[in-house]
């Protein structure tokens, strides 16, 4: 059977679709590079927006007239599954539940042997491809918050954390596939472990461990996106980590949403705009050149003017390097989808204040890197003969030379933008 395997959404997805192309590959399937050479198609779907929504039953729809068989999975498969139950030309689509995705090598068995099918027994990655330099490690499906408006909460379930032992397997195989990037996902990577209870481990301990991993190359550790709240019950053994691991991306993605405490009660966040800045204060003290990723709604029902400067006022305090902005997008069986909306204008405009902000801010925080020589990760190709390179702070610079992927590279930085650095090899690579 010959499956192409395609995901949209968070990095967790990213994360879920890697482990179905290895199980599917493991189960003696071909990969297929493109739909029209596949037998099933396999879409992860997002639904963080209603936009979003609509892209995945497009593309599906697109998937329906190149396949024969389509398989549905990711985030709108629990709740909004009746958008794919359409009359279809031609074959059949399958619906496959998050937490059933370990099932999809045995819904292939079940559709028969298919065109260009292999004896079972398949290896990773295939004979034709090449393990990537990255690999998402997703640590827990669901979550401990209880946000009012988040789709996924609501897709993905209550707090199961993946068991300690399972995780650093994952990160050796990984390692000794020659991935240069351990990616740690998960809808708040600071809730691993809580449902467990007191006297496992928790986060810290697992950076700890997966930074530690023995391998025959460089590598480094990223820790994906986490709720303030949890993060509280951690610090300061997280920022320990962070210092004492140079493993260890020094990147902080702590999503405050508002800097409004009538509007983080109204999301209920379980924290307020000073434990936000409290955290940030406290990682930027502890943490030398650290990387702030943070995110914004603007137009949650309810937000006032005074609500929306209070968000301008913290993004400006605080400057962070990254800050994404997303207009707020009701989500059907959420509490805040009930509540009045804010006017789309209004919204709108909210949202290029916060856009002209962040890029006006981002750029004079990149540009206090110009002039220093650093050490990093080469993890991309870029446009023509470029490369794509992460510091130690998770900033990325783009290399006009070409020094081999996964190698560890001195640069000297010479330029600056809103979203990356520029920089040049002085240097020699070393794997």
């Amino acid at each position: 059977m010959r499956v192409y395997v395609e995901s949209y959404g968070c990095s967790q997805n990213q994360g879920e679709a890697d482990r179905l192309i290895r199980a599917t590959a493991e189960a003696g399937h071909t990969i297929a590079s493109l739909p029209q050479e596949a037998d099933v198609a396999v879409l992860v779907t997002c639904a963080v927006i209603a936009g979003t929504e609509e892209r995945m039953v497009r593309r599906w729809r697109e998937l329906c007239r190149s396949v024969p068989d389509t398989v549905v999975t990711g985030c709108m498969v629990p709740l909004r599954n009746e958008r794919f139950r359409e009359a279809r030309p031609s074959g059949r689509t399958h619906l496959l539940s998050i937490r059933e995705q370990g099932d999809l090598p045995r819904l292939l068995g079940g559709m028969g042997p298919g065109v260009g099918a292999r004896p079972a027994g398949g290896t990773w990655p295939p004979p034709d491809r090449t393990a990537p330099l990255h690999r998402e490690i997703v640590l827990n499906q669901g979550c401990a918050s209880a946000c009012s408006y988040c789709f996924s909460r609501l897709a993905r379930g209550p707090l199961s954390s993946v068991p300690f032992g399972s995780l650093v397997r994952q990160g050796e195989t990984a390692l000794k596939e020659g991935a240069v990037e351990l990616r740690l996902s998960s809808l708040d990577t600071a809730c691993w472990g809580k449902e467990i209870g007191t006297g496992g481990p928790r986060l810290p301990e697992l950076v700890t461990a997966m930074a530690r991993l023995p391998a025959p190359h460089e590598f480094r550790v990223r820790v994906g996106m986490m709720s303030p709240q949890t993060l509280l019950d951690l610090v300061p053994r997280y920022w320990d980590r962070l210092v004492q691991e140079p493993r260890v991306y020094r990147f902080l993605h702590l999503p405050v949403q508002s800097g409004s405490d009538r509007v983080l009660k109204g999301m209920h966040r379980g924290y307020r705009a000073e434990d936000f800045r409290r955290l940030v204060q406290e990682a930027r003290e502890r943490v030398k050149d650290l990387t702030l990723a943070t995110d914004v709604i603007t137009g949650f029902p309810g937000e006032r003017e005074e609500d929306h400067r209070a968000t301008l006022d913290l993004v400006r305090e605080l400057e962070p390097e990254i800050v994404n902005v997303t207009r707020y997008s009701p989500r059907p069986g959420t509490w805040a989808a009930r509540q009045a909306p804010v006017p789309s204008r209004v919204a709108k405009e909210r949202s290029r204040d916060l856009t002209h902000l962040r890029l006006e801010q981002a750029r004079r925080r990149m540009e206090r890197w110009v002039g220093r020589r650093e050490v990093a990760l080469v993890v991309e190709r870029g446009l023509g003969e470029t490369v794509m390179a992460r510091l130690g702070s998770y900033l990325p610079v783009i290399l006009r030379s070409g020094p081999p992927l996964g190698s560890m590279v001195p640069v000297r930085i010479y330029g600056a933008r809103s979203t990356y650095l520029l920089g040049e090899t002085v240097g020699t690579a070393r794997g």
